[in-house]
């Protein structure tokens, strides 16, 4: 089959345009080579974990892979058969876990291919998902499309040493359900603090600043829960999330050197109250992850989202690139409105626009 080629320059030109691609094209077994890759970042092309999530990929669904080594602009990726049901990778450095698994988790779940992962980087670390928003918003998301997994973090990691360790296992998904909330909007209000290797204290002010926020906007929260954790390289990180009833909103923080641990906590607590004020129900983060894979979902979908990202602009291109299919958007005083149609089949030859 002919790859189709996809300009890692376009949209917000970042990291999220060769996770995408190389998703998709384990989902439709179609080849895909990627130029230009992180074009629009200080340093271009890849970095750790981009790396590992191609040598994740292929190596579980057979894929020739070629270019994958950091610095690389330009990555060929053809899936074959799937291959390894478990397997195990230590990125060496703070890569983020939950970019790779935010990439690995739907690309296995959708091959309808069962996943034992074993994964040894950062956690919570900048530009990422820190794991407790990946273990507690993305995972009730996906698994609202019929997408189900499991993971836990034994230990965090922080940058610069990350040194975390995550399992996670990924179950086959025969077909991706819409996604359609209705009624009022809902889900339980929570907080968790951590801190690592700093005072108990940085924790506990975190949340306390959060919570102050969060009962002031009305949003009482109903667990809250403040650890101190083992890891390498000292760090904190805090998680306000609304998840239930048709809602998966969340907003995290992390902490470091300098910054007030109030600033922190209050960082998080008041983008939630944001998002919540919208009535979206899906958060910007969680809707660059989740909205592009409606594509493939089996009858069209409608959802209430905070705003629209860059990222999602991006992610949507893709999933036009790949399925053909139509994405809606319509902003009212408070938010915006999106509607998937998963319908056409993608023309031979067809390239994402650059």
């Amino acid at each position: 089959m002919e790859y189709l080629k996809i300009d890692g320059a376009m949209g917000e030109g970042g990291g999220q345009v060769l996770r995408l691609a190389t998703t998709f094209s384990v989902i439709q077994q179609r080849p895909v080579k990627v130029f230009n890759i992180r074009a629009g970042r200080r340093t271009p092309g890849l970095m750790r974990q981009h790396v590992s999530t191609l040598q994740v990929l292929a190596k579980v669904f057979g894929a020739d892979l070629g270019g994958a080594t950091e610095g690389s602009s330009e990555v060929s990726f053809a899936p074959g058969k799937p291959g390894l049901r478990e397997l195990s990778i230590d990125m060496g450095t703070a890569a983020s876990i939950t970019l790779v698994l935010q990439a690995v988790v739907p690309a296995a779940a959708l091959s309808r291919a069962s996943l034992s992962l074993e994964l040894r980087g950062g956690t919570d670390v900048p530009w990422s998902p820190t794991f407790d928003y990946f273990e507690t918003v993305v995972r009730e998301a996906f698994k609202a499309v019929g997408m189900t997994f499991e993971a836990s973090a034994a230990r965090r990691g922080y940058y610069p040493k990350g040194g975390g360790r995550v399992t996670a296992s990924v179950e086959s998904c025969d077909s991706l359900k819409p996604l359609n909330p209705t009624g009022a909007a809902g889900g339980e209000v929570s907080v968790v603090s951590r801190c690592a290797r700093l005072p108990s204290h940085v924790a506990e002010r975190q949340l306390t600043a959060a919570v102050c926020v969060l009962e002031e906007a009305g949003l009482r929260p109903e667990r809250t829960k403040v650890t101190s954790e083992d890891a390498e390289s000292p760090g904190s990180s805090i998680l306000a999330c609304r998840v239930g009833g048709g809602s998966f909103l969340g907003a995290d923080a992390l902490g470091a050197r300098g910054r007030p641990s109030e600033d922190v906590g209050t960082t998080a607590a008041s983008k939630l109250v944001k998002d919540v004020k919208t009535g979206a129900r899906l958060d910007s983060n969680a809707a660059d992850m989740v909205i592009p894979l409606l594509s493939l979902a089996s009858g069209p979908s409608a959802v209430r989202i905070s705003s629209v990202s860059p990222h999602l602009e991006t992610g949507v291109a893709l999933a036009r690139a790949f399925t053909g299919c139509r994405f809606e958007t319509r902003k009212d005083a408070d938010g915006w409105a999106v509607s998937v149609l998963p319908e056409g089949e993608p023309k031979a030859g067809d390239s994402a626009p650059r």
